[in-house]
C-alpha cells in the first residue's frame, strides 16, 4: 500500500498592490507547504503566513472527495459544450430561413441566442475551474488572515 497522499500548496501574502485598475501590479511573497490528506472527510490545517506570521487556516479535502468534485466540473463542462451545439445549431438553423412577408422568427430563437452565448463562457468557466480544483480551501478569518492567498504548487 502507498502512503498518504499529499498536496503542494502555497501560503502567499501581498507585498503591493499598485497601480490603477487597468495598470495594476500585485506583488507576492509565498512559501510552501506539503499538505497530508486525510483518509476520509476533511480536515483543518493551520498554516503560518512567511511575511506576518499570522495563522492562516485551511481545508483540506480527502483525495476521493477532490476526485468528484474534479468530475463534477468536467462532467458540467461536457452537458454545457452539448447544450450550447445544440442552441447555436437550432439558433442558425432558424435565423438562416428565409421567412414570408409579415411573419417573425420564433419565440425560442432568442433564447437558444441567449443560452449559446451563456453555454459558451460557461463550458470554459467549468473546465478551468475543474481543472485547477485541488481540495484545498482558505478558510475566511479576522483581519490578519485578509491579504492571503493559497495556491497549488504544480511540479
Amino acid at each position: 500500500m502507498r502512503g498518504p497522499k499529499t498536496v503542494k500548496v502555497a501560503v502567499r501574502h501581498v507585498n503591493a498592490d499598485v497601480g490603477r485598475r487597468r495598470t495594476r501590479a500585485v506583488t507576492w511573497a509565498a512559501r510552501d507547504f506539503r499538505l497530508v490528506r486525510p483518509a476520509e472527510g476533511r480536515d483543518r490545517v493551520e498554516l503560518e503566513c512567511p511575511v506576518c506570521t499570522a495563522s492562516v487556516l485551511a481545508e483540506v479535502a480527502d483525495h476521493a472527495r477532490t476526485r468528484r468534485v474534479r468530475n463534477v466540473w468536467a462532467a458540467v463542462s461536457v452537458v454545457s459544450l452539448l447544450v450550447t451545439v445544440a442552441a447555436l445549431s437550432y439558433a442558425v438553423h432558424e435565423g438562416g430561413r428565409a421567412l414570408p412577408a409579415g411573419q417573425s422568427l420564433p419565440v425560442l430563437f432568442p433564447v437558444s441566442v441567449i443560452v449559446a452565448f451563456a453555454g459558451l463562457v460557461m463550458t470554459p468557466t467549468a473546465w478551468v475551474r475543474g481543472r485547477r480544483h485541488i481540495g484545498v480551501a482558505l478558510l475566511d478569518g479576522p483581519a490578519p488572515r485578509r491579504g492571503h492567498r493559497i495556491v497549488p504548487v504544480r511540479g
